[in-house]
């Protein structure tokens, strides 16, 4: 079973206002008649040069027409490289907020929010 994901995930989401949203992914076990096969996963996560600062992109024509969404002030978004560290940095050290089950939870991180499933 081969299975392949490329995830541009929540700096698009940024970026884009909410236009884009970022994929819900979480790993679960296969089916029973196929938990004996060997499984081949290849993940990519693509992200911005880390410099980029992760605010709408509000000259675009299609966020404008659509709304942007900020959850913070341009200035204070924060770049790529901010982003990923401080991700890091708090993974698995910070309170959930239970949202829609137990199984799923929030983390605000900067203001923005994501959702981890158990």
């Amino acid at each position: 079973i081969f299975s392949q994901v490329i995830n541009m995930g929540e700096s698009m989401q940024m970026l884009s206002g909410g236009y884009y949203k970022a994929a819900i992914h979480r790993v679960v076990q296969p089916p029973a008649d196929q938990r004996g096969c060997d499984r081949l996963g290849i993940f990519y996560f693509a992200t911005t040069n880390n410099d980029v600062k992760l605010a709408p992109l509000k000259e675009s024509p299609v966020i404008q027409r659509t709304g942007v969404v900020s959850k913070c002030a341009d200035e204070d978004a924060p770049t790529m490289d901010q982003w990923l560290r401080a991700r890091t940095k708090v993974y698995g050290q910070t309170n959930f907020q239970a949202q829609g089950g137990e199984d799923v939870r929030e983390e605000i991180l900067k203001g923005f929010y994501t959702t981890h499933y158990a």
